[in-house]
């Protein structure tokens, strides 16, 4: 199937490209365009890159781990070499395989970075995204053996027309490419119950915890009702700048101690929601302690590891442990919504980097986490050093 390009102009051959292709081993180099026409699906678009953002589960595929496996088949699958890491990305669609995408030529967009088979029981049953068949950009979910595996640390970056949203007026490249992240923190949000009137505690600050927190925000809680518990200095001063109060730093504190201050902050009310983002024992403990009656607490981070010191007791009252994968496409769009409509605080979170020094940067940030001074890494491909 050839492909169809923008007043017909022909595309690179090869683009420059950061290729993770072993464990811990990330390389920037050059690379064959994506030949999106081999990959046998017509649905497939390309797009140049404008803004990728680097997430958190990026560093695990970096130590060899699979992420995605995890949290959404409850396994650990090996990763092939020469992936082509990110997922959360926006730019301009370039070419195209089939007529009904071609209006997407020249437009500026963010895609939906994956695809689903649309029949197995879970696709058949509303739960399309624990869909084990799934295609994703950025980790080598459901690819055949290919030489080199599509993701968005690069130039260019292949995604799929029946996915794909225009970018408006007003949003940049930097904010659309959150949207994977914002669509993973709804998500999660609706996993757990919704009462105005009851504190929810989000247990890491991170991106994930952040975003989970501005969701809140747009459902009407209020800023004395959202508790967040951090570590990290520059989290905690991205929550601050972003508009949240009610923020425990964990430093130097023990379980009993943090839980002392979280009902400080409640006025001795106990949790509805929990949404944790660390998945240590310790938070987990400590976060069970916590928890009300009928309360919820979402797992966002699935390690392979048991917890220690677990009584059925703590689950009396109807309280639930659950975790959250990926993202339906329902809390994608309501989250695009909310892009659009400005209610999101983005820019503080960003730090801007070329893909020339994504291999240091993550050399040196799983060397000595410690020293870690940014909050979330934005690639752009054309930005110089």
């Amino acid at each position: 199937m050839p492909l169809i390009t923008l007043d017909g102009k022909p595309l690179p051959k090869m683009m420059e490209a950061v290729v993770l292709e072993k464990q811990f081993h990330l390389s920037y180099t050059k690379i064959p365009i994506w030949p999106i026409e081999k990959y046998n699906d017509p649905d497939l678009i390309l797009i140049k890159v404008k803004a990728c953002g680097v997430c958190g589960s990026d560093f695990r595929y970096y130590q060899g781990e699979n992420p995605w496996s995890q949290h959404t088949m409850g396994v650990h699958l090996e990763n092939p070499p020469n992936i082509v890491l990110g997922h959360e990305f926006a730019g301009e669609v370039v070419a195209v395989l089939d007529e009904k995408n071609k209006k997407w030529l020249g437009k500026n967009i963010v895609p939906v970075c994956s695809k689903v088979c649309g029949k197995c029981s879970m696709c058949r049953t509303n739960r399309a995204h624990l869909c084990e068949n799934t295609f994703h950009m950025g980790h080598a979910q459901g690819w055949r053996e290919l030489s080199y595996y599509p993701g968005a640390y690069a130039e260019f970056a292949p995604a799929w027309g029946s996915g794909t949203f225009e970018i408006p007026p007003g949003v940049t490249f930097e904010e659309a490419a959150m949207m994977d992240v914002l669509a993973v923190c709804a998500h999660a949000f609706y996993r757990a119950n919704h009462n105005q009137t009851m504190p929810i505690l989000i247990i890491g600050a991170g991106p994930i915890g952040n975003g989970i927190g501005q969701i809140a925000r747009n459902h009407g809680l209020n800023e004395g009702n959202i508790v967040i518990i951090e570590n990290s200095e520059v989290a905690i001063n991205i929550a601050e700048e972003t508009g949240f109060q009610n923020i425990i730093n964990s430093i130097h504190k023990n379980v009993s101690e943090l839980i002392e201050h979280i009902f400080k902050k409640t006025e001795n009310k106990k949790i509805f929601s929990i949404f944790d983002s660390i998945g240590t024992d310790l938070s987990f403990n400590m976060g069970l302690k916590v928890l009300a009656k009928g309360g919820t607490y979402v797992n966002l981070a699935v390690h392979d590891q048991q917890v220690k010191n677990f009584n059925q007791m703590q689950l009396s009252s109807e309280r639930k442990i659950t975790t959250s994968s990926n993202f339906s496409m329902s809390a994608y769009e309501r989250a695009w919504g909310w892009l659009q409509e400005g209610k999101f605080i983005l820019n503080p979170w960003l730090t801007r980097i070329s893909l020339k020094n994504v291999p240091n940067i993550f050399e040196a940030t799983v060397k000595n986490p410690e020293k870690r001074s940014y909050f979330k890494l934005v690639i752009l491909p054309n930005k110089n050093e």
